[in-house]
């Protein structure tokens, strides 16, 4: 019987996530930053059996450590002056 892989992809900071699921409990997260950043890598997991999302949070840390904190939120919607 034919295993079933499923690769997905997420833009994050610039960055996109390749997230690979193999269905036998192994994955792997591969970053692709910006060409200006440098070439591919795969995530090292830190535990040995280590989760998806164990996997994709630690793409997400590496990531934020390279590009600096994250800028503030937008507001939504327009902003119209105080009228008084």
């Amino acid at each position: 019987m034919a295993r079933l892989t499923i690769v997905s992809t997420r833009d994050y900071r610039q960055h996109v996530l390749e997230i690979e699921e193999r269905g036998n409990g192994t994955c792997s997260v591969v970053v692709h930053p910006p060409a200006r950043l440098g070439r591919s890598r795969e995530v090292k997991p830190e535990t040995n059996s280590p989760l998806l999302i164990d996997l994709v949070n630690q793409a997400k840390a590496e990531i934020d450590e390279v590009m600096g904190p994250k800028p503030p939120p937008r507001a939504w919607g327009m902003r119209r002056p105080d009228r008084r």
